[in-house]
């Protein structure tokens, strides 16, 4: 298990490191071509981008058990590639100082929580059903919170997907050793379980980040 949790935090890290340095390298491009960098945020090609990572994380969440280990490694690389693309824009409109900051203070979070998890001797399982109403409910508020605009739910729905995101933390930690008792490729539970926690680390990020992160002047 331990051998396991190992490769899972190595290929997170590699991961987060693919998606901050495409996401600056990127930025720095579009400041140098703004015309381009218009057309890329107010055209069909960012919802191109989008549709490729759900497309991606269907691939790798519905698919892990049965592909091979260097496609499930591919696709895990393309996924951070493409989401370093779409992270440009916070780039963009955040201080590089404040997403340092902000990055620093998710890792602490995220490693406390993985501990947790990781120290608890329950089975969180049963748990996921519930995660995942709260996760589609904060959703569908947040959807609904595009066309009020209202601040105040705005800072609710975002303290929801940190309390939700981080409580996935734990819960895929336990996903992973579900995995390896199955039988499943251990090359296949580290990438399953890197890019789980991939997805809990970058929400929850995103979402302190537009609590606490400092805009551009």
């Amino acid at each position: 298990m331990n051998n396991v949790l190992s490769k899972v935090f190595l290929w997170l890290g590699i991961g987060l490191l693919v998606t901050f340095f495409v996401g600056f390298g990127f930025e720095q491009y579009l400041i140098n071509n703004l015309e381009f960098a218009y057309k890329f945020f107010s055209t069909s090609s960012y919802w191109i981008i989008f549709v490729i990572e759900l497309v991606l994380v269907i691939a790798l969440s519905a698919k892990i058990s049965t592909m091979k280990s260097s496609t499930a490694k591919a696709l895990y690389l393309l996924y951070c590639v493409v989401n370093g693309l779409t992270f440009s824009s916070i780039f963009l409109i955040f201080e590089i100082s404040s997403i340092i900051y902000v990055f620093l203070a998710t890792a602490v979070v995220f490693t406390i929580f993985a501990f947790i998890g990781k120290a608890l001797n329950i089975d969180l399982s049963k748990f996921g059903l519930y995660l995942f109403i709260a996760l589609l409910g904060s959703l569908v508020a947040a959807i609904v919170n595009m066309f009020l605009q209202n601040t105040t739910f705005e800072l609710i729905i975002a303290v929801a997907f940190i309390i939700i995101f981080t409580l996935y933390i734990g819960y895929d930690i336990k996903k992973v050793s579900a995995m390896i008792d199955a039988g499943i490729d251990e090359e296949n539970v580290a990438v399953y379980g890197a890019f789980q926690l991939y997805l809990d680390f970058i929400n929850i990020f995103i979402r302190l980040l537009s609590l606490f992160g400092k805009r551009r002047d």
